[in-house]
């Protein structure tokens, strides 16, 4: 059992991460064909989709495994299924709910609430692709409770894959014929949602089938009715639901606040919606930050919960220590790296150097986000599930007077800086939280000024090179010279940056092993005498 647990989590947590770094790369091309405005008129109009989708289904697949897995213990197979049925049923009722909502209600939406009248068409055909996510998500939440978590990760990997080739294909064609208006092309944008879910729904419908095949249902070991059964799935899914909006809410707070104050400083809508295009240039660079910080911190967050249940407080401090460290390691120099090469990787992803400032300023969001999921992580190992709700909840407040207070000022850039703001507030108090829950002593100054020191050493270094690199550069530099320019300078600052970790022992031969190719990679820094031979086999 526990063997088929890890390569589940092993298989989920790689298909998560494929189709996390998918889902950041793909707005490169997207804005290359359908430009900035386009860019705005999507990013607008997804968070009221995030919303309603959230609270159409977040929370019933997670339910829905625990129950199958609690019936699947006393081997009732028929009780797994009548789960199946009653949480298919509850979201249905709720996805039609939610697409009539969103679907009726787009021009409400769009021309009251955003005052954007162009997010109409976006806004119901993302309502159409609410009919079919929440029953996706039951399925999977059915077979993770069966502890089989490949037909969640396929299914999340083609619904990604098929969304991503609808959004740039139909791009591509709406934009070539040129009869489209900005508006139209963002619906057909959109519609990738619609069609990567039907992707998503075919592949765990298929694994279904063969299930259903293969497993016999027996004797149902008690009698359970559908209704009560999904009143039992509504009280045990409404307070994860709860949970799962307030991430989505800071999206949807920048949708309501950051068009109506940059039209309310005298931007026309054309103008305002290419001003939220370019401020989410940002946010891919931002994703794949933590996406990579997120996942280096898999393997520590469910030892913490075990050690915690057996009172090993030391080891619950060398983990917590650990986990901040290797996010701090890396979140810090890429955010930094980031925003010193913000103008270059611009022109490299986007063709112009529009909005290079917003970028670097967002780029330090990064540092502060990935402590915070990590920080996050700890404290539900801790078993205290709601402070890290509780605080991203003020991290939402605290973003929406940041945009009143600091876009008048700074433009497009303040919305930016009041992401940061924001970031660094829930980071702050989930560090707080940790460190008063986990009753452990942890210096924090101790634990991080190395990184920073490495960091600083790196930053100098690539300054100086990007000066002399600019001193050098023509005027009429192409697109391809600053993708050179980027890719070159990233790996100069990584080589430059490992080299100081390593000299400076910031980090040892047990945080590099949770490196892909960890081993590999202590060997060869073995052979080049850059870790001692000694630490390979040195304890904790």
């Amino acid at each position: 059992m526990t063997n088929k647990l890890v390569k589940g989590t092993l298989i989920l947590s790689i298909a998560t991460l494929f189709t996390k770094i998918i889902g950041s790369l793909f707005w490169a091309p997207f804005q290359n064909i359908a430009g900035d405005e386009t860019v705005g008129l999507y990013r607008i109009s997804f968070p009221f989709y995030s919303i309603l989708l959230m609270i159409a289904s977040a929370g019933i697949p997670i339910t829905v495994s625990k129950f199958v897995a609690e019936r699947l213990s006393q081997n009732d197979h028929n009780g797994a299924r009548r789960v199946l049925k009653a949480a298919a049923l509850l979201l249905t009722i709720s996805g039609i709910v939610a697409f009539s909502i969103l679907f009726f209600g787009a021009t409400f939406i769009s021309e009251v609430l955003l005052e954007n009248p162009p997010t109409k068409l976006s806004l119901q055909v993302l309502a159409c692709a609410i009919l079919i996510v929440p029953l996706m998500a039951v399925i999977r939440g059915y077979f993770q409770g069966h502890q089989q978590m490949m037909p969640t990760g396929i299914s999340q990997v083609v619904e990604q894959v098929i969304r991503v080739g609808t959004v740039i294909g139909l791009t591509y064609w709406m934009v070539s014929v040129g009869t489209f208006t900005q508006a139209e092309v963002a619906a057909g944008a959109t519609s990738g949602a619609l069609t990567g879910a039907i992707g998503g729904l075919l592949v765990v419908l298929w694994y279904d089938y063969r299930h259903r095949k293969t497993t016999p249902l027996g004797r149902p070991s008690k009698t359970e009715s559908i209704l009560p059964l999904s009143k039992k799935i509504l009280t045990y899914a409404i307070p994860i639901s709860l949970a799962s909006l307030v991430l989505p809410l800071i999206g949807l707070i920048d949708s309501f606040t950051v068009p109506r104050i940059l039209m309310s400083m005298g931007n026309t809508e054309s103008m305002t919606n290419t001003l939220f295009g370019i401020y989410s240039r940002g946010e891919p660079f931002v994703n794949v930050i933590s996406t990579f910080s997120s996942s280096l911190t898999l393997a520590l967050i469910p030892a913490i919960s075990a050690h915690v249940a057996k009172q090993e407080m030391r080891a619950v401090e060398h983990k917590i220590k650990q986990a901040w460290l290797m996010t701090f390691v890396i979140g810090l120099p890429a955010s930094v790296g980031l925003a010193i090469l913000a103008q270059p990787l611009n022109i490299m992803m986007y063709k112009d150097d529009l909005g290079t400032i917003t970028l670097a300023v967002l780029a330090f969001s990064a540092i502060f986000s990935t402590l915070a999921v990590t920080s996050s992580g700890i404290l539900q190992g801790l078993g205290y599930n709601k402070l890290p709700v509780r605080h991203l909840s003020i991290g939402a407040v605290v973003k929406m007077i940041g945009n009143f207070l600091f876009i008048p000022f700074f433009g497009i850039a303040g919305s930016a800086l009041a992401m940061v703001v924001a970031y660094m507030v829930v980071c702050s108090l989930n560090m707080w939280m940790v460190k008063r829950k986990s009753n452990v002593r942890i210096g924090i100054l101790r634990l991080f000024a190395k990184p920073v020191f490495c960091t600083l050493i790196m930053a100098f270094s690539l300054v100086l090179v990007l000066y002399v690199v600019n001193q050098t550069l023509p005027d009429d530099a192409t697109r391809w010279t600053y993708t050179i320019i980027s890719l070159v300078l990233c790996l100069f600052a990584a080589v430059i940056y490992g080299i100081t970790l390593l000299l400076t022992n910031t980090i040892g031969e047990q945080e590099i092993r949770l490196l892909p190719m960890g081993t590999k990679l202590i060997q060869l820094l073995t052979r080049f005498k850059l870790i001692k031979q000694e630490s390979l086999s040195s304890g904790q």
